[in-house]
């Protein structure tokens, strides 16, 4: 746990679309990854050792910077679908947090600063999704008061 903080979640880390007519109807509603705010394990035992297998190897699809000789397949298919972007002063980035599985890097100083005087600066805002398309929705009809509103509903199982 971290200071001031106390969370912990019983979800799955993947989420799956509950209309789904068979197996292969596999549709993924939510990706939830956060190490740091997991609560217990809540398996039998004689599943403990095969979560753990695929753990370590989802981790290993996110992790792009992990150096695993015997996991080259997986770190070059995280290579391949992970999008970078160093954000500049003023820019914004906007998604939906349960669709888009997002992180972090490390980061260094430039050199002849000191560790403690690095400075990042990420401020998190978030919204619900059902509010935002209302106000979207609600300043479109206002600029266009002859055109009907159309925007689909987006988020998780659409």
């Amino acid at each position: 746990q971290r200071d001031g903080v106390c969370m912990t979640y019983r979800r799955p880390h993947i989420a799956l679309a509950e209309d789904r007519c068979s197996i292969f109807d596999l549709e993924i509603t939510a990706v939830h990854w956060s190490p740091p705010f997991e609560g217990p394990l809540c398996l039998p035992p004689e599943d403990v050792d095969e979560y753990y297998e695929a753990y370590a190897d989802f981790e290993r699809l996110l992790n792009v910077d992990l150096d695993v000789p015997s996991e080259k397949d997986l770190a070059s298919y995280a290579d391949e679908f992970t999008w970078k972007r160093k954000l500049k002063p003023g820019e914004v980035l906007i998604f939906n947090n349960r669709r888009m599985l997002h992180g972090r890097n490390g980061f260094t100083v430039a050199d002849g600063v000191k560790p403690q005087d690095g400075h990042r600066h990420l401020v998190g805002c978030y919204t619900n999704i059902d509010d935002t398309l209302n106000s979207y929705r609600v300043g479109l009809r206002e600029r266009q008061p002859s055109s009907p509103v159309s925007v689909s509903n987006v988020g998780n199982g659409t």
